[in-house]
């Protein structure tokens, strides 16, 4: 292991802003051969968190720093000082002198990933070492930026000559929540960690067809990884915990039989089953989206391209229907035909199937439009099954209709929508765009989408954010169910409830019947997996609870333990901290037998 003295010094200089080396671009062109001598490095990073901060969605850069000729680097500034020093009969500090280590950046690739990044980039052969994980916004009237130390707690890394450096996947586990405004503004090594999962990757099928030349010039080479060393055991142990407290986001009602599904990240499926959840483990790292029952099986798809297909919810084979650079985040079935929509950098496309063993037919492609282009607001782009059993795609403000028949579209105006989903019983809830902050009312429509019913509850007018955007719910009986704030009385403190009305008064706000309070940060209401009168919530830092009485009682379904994750870091932190002990004392001992010579 590289010394960890000399890293800590590096990264010390980091966190302070004293730091004045330059970072060198890693930049592949996309029809250029690898500079001379240079190696590949592919490496996906996965937040196991919504989102890192609200400017920030993901990273800017991956910041990697080589450790093999840090003493050289060092030795050789001191050399020069010395010799300058000299000459002017004067004596310096060793410790006091600047040098710059050989520092780079790696940056996002665009392709097959929607909350996962893929990052790739080129450098010189050398062992290196991750340092930070950066995040930069720049909005226009101001600049926001955030950072965390990677180091030890990933581990080190070669590149070689024209080879492919496969980092497989590093994580980042908040164990503090994000909403909270501290969390970057604080130092402390208990607000998250970062490691990486010990599964075997094949990053260079995904990433290098995109650079024909450089894949033509390793091919045929063998890839390599991360280097062992005996932090090993604890690194799999962190990523084991949080894999297996993977963040669960997308929820999924199973056409055929009206189960109810949660995807989540790192290949996690929940399924819900007798009033419990059976968490299944798909064989990828990745985030999943979406899932059909297909053929007597269940077909799942997600990130990279990857479609995963089961007939007993244990062996799953991967099937890759589309390119790589796609993600799949949503499939649909009629009577005759199956829909799949699909993400890439820059395009959503839409396929047609009829078997999982015919290959995917194209229908329709679209522009990814910018949420926020300028002073404009966009809205998304949702798919639906009309009751009439037709594919229906909404686009910003445009409704587009698929016809089997003839294989063409129709259009028509619509209104712009920031979230959509489509319940088991055919109706659609979403929240609509606003030109003012980007979130406006929710919106309900029992006619496919032709038409949209505004809802009117109270909120706060800033601060209910996670209740602002929230999806409703449009029980079978047309009661509507959302979350509000009871008016403020005499007494009274306002506080975010359960709140029920008919769907004909929803656009009353004096009509709500208020129940339970909401449970403290889980104001994410999940319509899709709503069953009777059991409503399910996402809560800021994972946990899905529910309740059956409207908020008089509350259960939690799907648990996160932050608390053992943390107890497992600070284990990491204290062996690293004896590492760094004894490389001290290996040193000391080292000095006083010399100066015993």
């Amino acid at each position: 292991m590289r010394s960890f003295l000399l890293v800590a010094a590096f990264l010390i200089s980091t966190l302070s802003g004293c730091a004045t080396y330059d970072i060198r671009s890693t930049a592949i062109a996309k029809n250029q051969p690898l500079p001379a001598t240079h190696g590949v490095v592919a490496l996906q990073v996965i937040n196991n968190a919504e989102r890192l901060a609200p400017l920030h969605k993901g990273w800017t850069a991956v910041i990697v720093v080589r450790t093999d000729n840090m003493d050289a680097i060092k030795a050789a500034a001191i050399a020069e000082a010395k010799e300058k020093a000299a000459k002017k009969g004067k004596t310096i500090d060793e410790a006091k002198v600047d040098w710059d280590p050989e520092v780079y950046e790696l940056t996002p690739v665009y392709q097959g990933t929607v909350d996962s990044q893929l990052f790739i980039g080129s450098m010189p052969p050398g062992e290196y070492m991750i340092s930070t994980l950066y995040s930069f916004y720049n909005g226009g009237d101001m600049t926001s930026w955030i950072s965390m130390p990677v180091f030890s707690a990933a581990g080190e890394f070669a590149v070689s000559d024209t080879t492919l450096t496969d980092l497989g996947s590093v994580l980042f586990q908040p164990l503090l929540s994000i909403k909270e405004s501290s969390f970057w503004s604080t130092s402390t090594s208990s607000k998250a960690f970062v490691t990486r999962v010990f599964e075997e990757s094949d990053l260079g099928s995904i990433v290098l067809p995109q650079y024909p030349q450089i894949q033509q010039q390793l091919s045929g080479k063998t890839s390599q990884s991360w280097q062992s060393d005996e932090l090993d055991p604890l690194r799999e142990k962190l990523s084991v915990l949080a894999t297996e407290n993977a963040l669960a986001a997308s929820p999924i009602v199973l056409p055929t039989t009206q189960q109810r599904a949660l995807a989540a990240k790192f290949g996690r499926l929940a399924i819900q089953q007798d009033g419990s959840w059976a968490t299944h483990n798909l064989p990828t790292n990745s985030q999943l989206y979406a899932a059909l029952q297909i053929d007597g099986k269940v077909a799942v798809g997600g990130e990279l391209g990857q479609l995963f297909v089961s007939a007993d919810w244990q062996q799953w084979q991967l099937i890759k229907p589309v390119d790589a650079d796609e993600a799949i985040v949503w499939m649909g079935q009629t009577a005759d035909s199956y829909f799949a929509l699909t993400s890439s950098a820059k395009q959503y496309q839409v396929y047609r199937f009829n078997q999982l063993n015919t290959p995917w037919q194209k229908i329709g492609s679209y522009v990814k439009k910018d949420p926020n282009d300028w002073l404009i607001q966009n809205g998304g782009l949702f798919a639906a099954i009309t009751k009439q059993g037709t594919l229906r795609i909404f686009n910003d403000n445009k409704r587009h209709d698929y016809n089997p028949a003839d294989n063409n579209w129709s259009t028509d105006k619509s209104t712009s929508l920031r979230n959509m989903a489509q319940l088991a019983n055919g109706a659609l809830v979403a929240v609509e765009v606003s030109q003012w902050d980007g979130v406006g009312s929710q919106l309900i429509s029992v006619d496919d989408g032709l038409t949209w019913q505004s809802i009117n509850r109270n909120l706060s007018l800033f601060g209910d954010l996670k209740a602002d955007v929230s999806l409703p719910v449009l029980t079978d009986n047309n009661e509507v169910i959302t979350l509000s704030r009871n008016r403020k009385s005499s007494g009274e403190k306002s506080q975010i409830r359960i709140a029920t009305t008919p769907l004909n008064n929803a656009d009353d706000s004096k009509s709500w019947q208020l129940h339970g309070v909401a449970k403290d940060n889980c104001h994410s209401l999940l319509p899709q997996l709503t069953t009777g009168n059991t409503l399910y919530f996402l809560c800021d830092q994972g946990q899905i609870v529910s309740t059956n009485d409207f908020g008089k009682t509350w259960q939690t379904d799907i648990d996160r333990d932050i608390a053992q994750m943390q107890a497992q870091y600070e284990t990491f932190i204290d062996e690293l901290k004896q590492q760094q002990e004894a490389e001290e004392n290996a040193k000391e001992t080292q000095a006083q037998a010399a100066s015993e010579e």
